[in-house]
């Protein structure tokens, strides 16, 4: 599993090492409702400088915000060169620049010819402003959350392959995320398991939720429905698989039986958690604002329940915790860092949406294997079950029902090929005598050891079965006349050696009943008549082996 996730991980790598830029400063303030770029002045005291490497939200309300960058050497680089606006969310930006139209982007509507970005928002800059100019952009976040975002300036080349590079790694994620919710939706209807249903539910909420933070729901898919209403559509899939996630780990870590307070906690979260996504899409201004405000808190004290429901249910013993914490703890991990950004904190990390993709996929791949593994838990289980009905308690070996179905298939097969088998029918003799004068403890023991000598006697194929009482029957697959009576004579022997020795006479001897499959009899007819050879040698003194004819 180590190995898995370092491996996993490294996959990534790329996307951490950025090519060398210029740097930049940058200084913001929230609008004013009207003004244009231009009130925008260098020396306006209520500009807030910030660092455009680092995460920034700009929450300048309903007008939006303005941003000022400027390169920090001065002059600007030779043209032409990308603005990347990291980490863009839903919001719109508006580029203001001396002698050029204002440019309009946004990741949900891309304008004609712009430049494809997939999880930013890019400006093409043709021609270098002067130095001492400025680059202003107008932020609106209005009816949406405003988004940490990070400005760089990048070569056109560097850009493109960094978008190249997001674009094959997105991909590869989404499809991780898609094939392991199609493969557990198939087991799940096989298995008729709800964890399974509840697990693909999950992935590919969280898959929808993905394509719509990384722009891909509009480059490569076109999904303009999707697109039209993200906001809406995010809110939904981040309330169902939060839900789904609940309902998973509830079923996947048996949280009734391993954490039931923890579990009652965790129901309420996720009934919170549907409430505010119903607010947040009804058609209610108010009950919009309320949502909009309270679920990115809630999501950040989700992490902390969630982890801590796998950890209690791990530490009282539940397995699949265990893969639970595998898996999702990274991707817990990225969500609730994602969240805290909003607020300033690691706002160093600006590849934060990368690094979702990659735990997204990394946490479909472990919670596929757990699954995988509950799956072969559960055939163990009722493999284990099944076995248990088919054999006898006592001695070890196959009850009737066990042994006939097992008769059953050795006789299609045999027939099949063509080849024969013999039966034999043992009933240890005066064994009532035995019970009532030693009693059933000795008359066990008496039938244990039976069992014993027939598997030292009998081949690995011979299938051996305890037909009730002291009654035992035994199929020799390809057995004739000849070998079925020197087996049954083998068997007799060794068990009289045993009670001619005994001095407690709590051992018995065995009369047996030999019979080989004639062409076109049926099983049952085989056994009949090895039942009556075995009567026949009762008859004729017991402690003998008759074949039938």
């Amino acid at each position: 599993m180590r190995r898995f996730l370092i491996g996993f991980m490294l996959t990534f790598v790329p996307l951490c090492s950025v090519a060398e830029t210029a740097a930049l400063t940058g200084a913001w303030r929230p609008a004013v409702q009207g003004e244009t770029a231009a009130a925008v002045r260098a020396d306006d005291p209520s500009l807030r400088a910030f660092d455009p490497a680092r995460l920034t939200a700009f929450d300048g309300g309903d007008n939006g915000s303005w941003v000022v960058l400027r390169p920090a050497s001065g002059r600007w680089p030779a043209a032409p060169f990308v603005l990347e606006v990291a980490t863009p969310g839903l919001q719109t930006f508006v580029l203001y620049r001396a002698g050029a139209a204002p440019e309009r982007a946004n990741m949900m509507q891309p304008t004609e010819g712009a430049l494809p970005c997939h999880g930013c928002v890019a400006f093409a800059i043709a021609v270098a402003p002067a130095d001492g100019d400025a680059l202003s952009l107008h932020v609106d976040a209005s009816g949406v959350i405003a988004s940490a975002t990070a400005f760089s300036l990048r070569p056109v080349a560097e850009y493109h392959r960094q978008d190249a590079m997001r674009l094959a790694i997105a991909s590869a994620c989404l499809a991780t995320m898609l094939a392991m919710a199609v493969i557990a939706l198939f087991f799940g209807l096989r298995l008729r398991d709800a964890a399974f249903a509840y697990y693909a539910l999950f992935v590919l909420c969280y898959a929808l939720i993905m394509i719509l933070q990384s722009g891909y729901v509009v480059d490569p898919l076109g999904w303009t429905a999707l697109a039209a209403a993200p906001r809406v559509w995010g809110r939904l899939a981040t309330a169902i698989s939060i839900v789904a996630a609940v309902l998973f780990l509830d079923r996947f870590a048996h949280l009734p039986r391993h954490a039931p307070r923890w579990r009652r906690v965790l129901l309420s979260y996720a009934g919170a958690v549907g409430a505010l996504a119903a607010l947040g899409i009804a058609p209610i201004e108010s009950a919009h604002e309320v949502g909009r405000a309270l679920i990115n808190p809630l999501l950040i004290i989700g992490g902390p329940i969630l982890l801590g429901t796998a950890i209690a249910a791990a530490w009282h013993g539940s397995r699949y915790a265990y893969f639970f914490l595998a898996g999702w703890t990274p991707l817990l991990i990225v969500t609730v860092i994602g969240s805290l950004q909003l607020y300033g904190i690691a706002a160093g990390w600006t590849w934060s949406d990368e690094a979702a993709l990659g735990a997204g996929a990394f946490e479909a791949l472990v919670l596929s294997l757990g699954l995988a593994d509950r799956s072969l838990a559960l055939r163990r289980d009722r493999d284990h079950a099944r076995r248990l009905a088919d054999i006898d308690s006592l001695t070890g070996l196959y009850n009737r029902r066990g042994w006939t179905d097992r008769v059953l298939a050795l006789d299609e097969e045999l027939r099949r090929d063509g080849a024969s088998y013999s039966v034999l029918f043992l009933d240890l003799d005066r064994f009532k005598d035995l019970n009532d004068r030693l009693g059933h403890e000795a008359g066990d023991a008496a039938l244990r050891t039976l069992a014993t000598i027939m598997r030292e006697e009998l081949r690995e194929q011979d299938i051996i079965g305890r037909f009730g009482g002291e009654e035992f029957v035994v199929a020799l697959p390809g057995a004739d006349r000849s070998h079925a009576t020197r087996v049954a004579e083998r068997i007799r022997a060794r068990l009289q050696a045993l009670a001619t020795e005994d001095p407690a006479d709590a051992m018995r001897t065995v009369s047996i009943g030999a019979a080989t499959l004639d062409d076109g009899e049926t099983t049952s007819a085989l056994l009949k008549r090895a039942d009556r050879a075995m009567y026949a040698a009762k008859a004729a003194g017991r402690n003998r082996v008759v074949h039938a004819h």
